[in-house]
């Protein structure tokens, strides 16, 4: 029933039972001990993860009897960096299109671009780290892979400016080129000699220079203009006959070496520009990482300090289960001595009751031995009574035939003496 409990509404539950539940999270939550991972501490998502994954395993019989503490270690670490890098690389890009897309924002110089990403990276990188957990090499691993996805978004942000900048200085050298140099290069106003001409390139390009957004993208525009548009204007100049044909190459190798360097500025820009924001990144990440490891190493000290203490908490625990121990051995000691001394009692009071039903058995035969021969001594008698009479009955019947025959014999004898015979 606990398994499906959740899948139950909170107001359906008994009032008195959510109340207890409360409070037991409350006081399981006050008594519990930070959880690592590692060095890391496991708290808030990682934790709620930890515990969900846990039971949901638990929950589903298949696979209860496999449940790897150690892996699901390993699987909320990579959770929680992903979540930590899809948190970071969403916060840096709504703080970026909220400062970016204002009305009338861009175009903005590189510096202040610079600083406004510098500041969305340093917001991104402060809610990686706070929520980041595993080893210093998966940390360094997973800030790769952030600073991966930031920098998709950060081109893309870095185009947006750019296309603004490009577009915002070549409209301002259109107004100063149609305003200084196209104009003079018309039928009714044109220039009347090389001098005003070149005198014209000057004042577009000091305009522009005052007026352009510094920017490689700016320098881009100008020596666009001196590969374009310059040598169609000298050309144009050299047909209508106000500079000759040396002036006119002179001018546009002058251009061309003037482009050249303006597009080399233009790449040493973007390069320094790059350098530098590789620069603050490292330090950033370093800054980060320091703080990192010192909440590691904090980390590491409390667990010391915590296994120090389970240690000793250990030791007396021990301590007292082994005078626990002692007592019991003692008292149980004592129980069989006094169970053997009860059985030494008990037997000898057997033995004794043994003797008592001997003795008494004894004399019980005795007395019926007794009985008995006193029972064969009247038999006895009784049948040599008996015998004397059965011997005194036959001695007399004896006796009667002998005198039976005697007096037959007599009587015989008394015929023959009669009859004249003589007996010898």
């Amino acid at each position: 029933m606990l398994q499906h409990m959740e899948d139950a509404a909170t107001d359906d539950l008994d009032e008195e039972f959510v109340d207890e539940v409360e409070n037991a999270v409350k006081l399981i939550y006050s008594q519990l001990p930070l959880k690592y991972i590692g060095s890391s501490t496991m708290k808030g998502t990682a934790f709620v993860k930890f515990i969900n994954d846990l039971v949901e395993r638990m929950n589903k019989s298949e696979n209860s009897a496999f449940l790897s503490i150690p892996s699901e270690y390993e699987s909320i670490i990579q959770f929680v960096a992903q979540e930590a890098i899809k948190d970071a690389v969403v916060l840096y890009q709504e703080q970026m299109d909220r400062v970016l897309n204002e009305e009338g924002k861009l175009p903005i110089l590189w510096d202040e671009f610079t600083e406004i990403h510098n500041n969305c990276i340093s917001e991104a990188n402060k809610i990686f780290f706070e929520k980041i957990i595993g080893s210093p090499t998966q940390m360094e691993n997973f800030k790769e892979q952030l600073s991966e996805k930031i920098s998709k978004f950060k081109e893309e942000f870095t185009k947006i400016n750019s296309d603004e900048l490009t577009a915002y200085n070549e409209n301002i050298a259109k107004d100063y080129w149609e305003r200084f140099v196209k104009i003079g290069l018309t039928q009714e106003n044109l220039f009347e000699s090389n001098d005003e001409f070149q005198e014209a390139l000057r004042a577009f390009e000091l305009a522009y220079e005052k007026s352009f957004m510094k920017s490689p993208e700016a320098a881009k525009v100008i020596a666009s203009y001196m590969q374009n548009q310059y040598p169609t204007a000298i050309e144009y100049m050299t047909q209508l006959g106000r500079m000759n044909a040396e002036l006119a190459k002179a001018m546009k190798a002058k251009e061309e070496a003037e482009t050249l360097r303006l597009e080399a500025l233009a790449r040493e820009e973007e390069f320094r520009r790059e350098m530098e924001a590789q620069k603050y990144e490292r330090a950033e990440n370093e800054r980060n990482f320091k703080e990192k490891m010192a909440e590691l190493q904090a980390n590491i000290e409390q667990q010391n300090k915590s296994h120090e203490e389970m240690k000793e908490r250990l030791i007396k625990e021990r301590e007292i289960a082994t005078e626990k121990y002692n007592q019991k051995f003692e008292q149980l000691h004592n129980e069989m001595l006094e169970q053997q001394k009860l059985s030494e009692e008990e037997k000898i009071r057997l033995l004794e009751q043994q003797e008592f039903k001997f003795e008494q058995i004894q004399r019980e035969a005795e007395e019926r031995n007794r009985e008995l021969r006193a029972q064969l001594l009247e038999e006895k008698e009784k049948a040599i009574e008996s015998q004397n009479e059965f011997y005194k009955s036959q001695l007399a019947e004896q006796i009667a035939a002998n005198e039976r025959q005697h007096s037959a014999m007599v009587e015989l004898m008394q015929k023959d003496k009669k009859g004249g015979c003589l007996i010898s």
